[in-house]
């Protein structure tokens, strides 16, 4: 019987946090430690989608959420199958995708009864294939959608940034998770891995302000800040633009990423075995 994967959502309520390059930056490690890697993405806009390499997908999440009122409901484990593809050339052959369309941006009103429990079900159809499966779910406070990622998820990971947003989007976050983990919720065991601090400015950049919300996160969250602190290089942007994974750019700065990402994995995976 196959293990059921990992499965980890990188959450925050506010946009601009990086929730997208942290989700790459550990698809591209898991990846490069020998793990079978899905990547889910949950944002209409298709970041991660793109960055992923994948290029006008057949089928997408929409179809996984999407019921239509005049048929008999598919089952989502059926639809997941039929709709992870494979990561675009630049990445591994080890990661595969279940890409976003702008259209799923209508599901956040999609009234179907149970839609928020349809992920949950299309990512247990993908146990035979992968084993961590990364979750980038959409800046949407109190969403479906992001309910739904709260819903399959075994595990969230926050990034924030040093900024008022970054500070908000952590706070609302967990005050949301908190409605998934109480006794009674839909996901008691739901565990948070902690908030890393995420578009860290260089030491040249780093202003008062910086360290203000820095200081911030930490009075407010204390033992939830990850030690590890992911900086603003540009080589990021080059991954994205490029649609290659961190793992595979040169240079010291693309190296302090990776090993920064390695950082966060292994505190949200502690019991990770290489796979190769």
């Amino acid at each position: 019987m196959a293990e059921d994967p990992e499965i980890v959502a990188e959450v925050s309520e506010k946009g601009g946090v990086g929730k997208t390059s942290v989700t790459a930056g550990l698809i591209a490690v898991a990846a490069e430690h020998g793990l079978r890697v899905a990547g889910v993405d949950l944002d209409p806009r298709a970041t991660l989608t793109d960055e992923l390499g994948v290029v006008e997908p057949k089928l997408s999440v929409n179809d996984i959420y999407y019921v239509d009122p005049d048929e008999r409901p598919r089952d989502p484990a059926e639809i997941a199958r039929e709709t992870l593809v494979r990561a675009g050339k630049h990445w591994p052959s080890n990661v595969w995708v279940l890409p976003a369309v702008r259209k799923f941006g209508n599901r956040e009103s999609d009234p179907t009864t149970g839609m928020e429990f349809r992920l949950k079900r299309a990512l247990w159809g993908l146990r035979d294939l992968v084993d961590v499966i990364f979750i980038d779910a959409p800046p949407r406070p109190g969403g479906k959608v992001v309910g739904s990622a709260l819903i399959a998820a075994r595990k969230v990971v926050i990034p924030a940034t040093l900024k008022k947003d970054g500070y908000l989007g952590a706070r609302e976050a967990l005050t949301s998770i908190e409605h998934y983990t109480s006794p009674g919720g839909l996901n008691e065991s739901l565990q948070v891995v902690g908030i890393v601090r995420n578009i860290v400015p260089s030491k040249r950049e780093f202003r008062e302000v910086h360290r203000l919300w820095e200081g911030r996160l930490q009075e407010r969250f204390g033992d939830l800040i990850l030690p590890t602190r992911i900086h603003n290089y540009a080589v990021r942007e080059v991954c994205r633009t490029g649609s290659i994974p961190i793992t595979a750019a040169p240079g010291r700065e693309a190296k302090l990423l990776v090993s920064s990402y390695r950082e966060v994995l292994h505190h949200t995976l502690p019991t990770l075995k290489e796979k190769r």
